[in-house]
């Protein structure tokens, strides 16, 4: 891929981010909280029970419904963008060692989204400590990996751009 292509996807990728954030503020906060999927340091039970309790009949369908499949897109056009980045900045160990932390991070998002979903269904009620425990654990490995994923990416970048110059 061209690196005007490559680029733009990951442009696309960004403009995605965005419109799952927004709508997530703007249709999925219940008072004054906002959705698990974004809780970078986790939450727990009570965090869990105060959220989905607080959401309405409609933002538990959309949470369930619009919400899950875009946040089902967006990870394969995040993660699409990071492995043809990567592959185009390194080779070897390094391009199979990013290849696994996307793939890594991939399945912890999506692991994570069928994790919340459960609880979702589950409401507040019904909700157990292990339940709740293991989704806030997937989250936070999302979050972490993703962080390392770019880091990678930036530094890679960096590095690319800093060879050009030299030449």
């Amino acid at each position: 891929m061209t690196g005007d292509r490559l680029i733009w996807l990951s442009f696309c990728a960004a403009l995605a981010f965005a419109a799952l954030a927004g709508f997530a503020e703007t249709q999925l906060r219940a008072a004054g909280m906002g959705v698990l999927d974004g809780r970078l340091l986790g939450y727990d039970l009570a965090e869990a029970r105060a959220y989905l309790a607080a959401l309405s009949p409609r933002q538990t369908a959309l949470y369930l419904g619009q919400f899950r499949l875009a946040d089902t897109a967006f990870p394969a056009l995040l993660a699409l963008a990071l492995l043809l980045w990567f592959r185009r900045w390194s080779a070897g160990g390094l391009r199979l060692t990013l290849t696994l932390a996307v793939a890594l991070y991939l399945g912890a998002d999506y692991t994570e989204n069928m994790l919340i979903a459960r609880l979702v269904e589950l409401g507040p009620e019904r909700l157990t400590e292990q339940a709740v425990a293991t989704a806030s654990l997937f989250t936070q490995v999302k979050w972490t990996i993703l962080a390392a994923c770019f880091g990678a990416a930036l530094l890679l970048g960096l590095r690319a751009r800093n060879e050009r110059n030299e030449q």
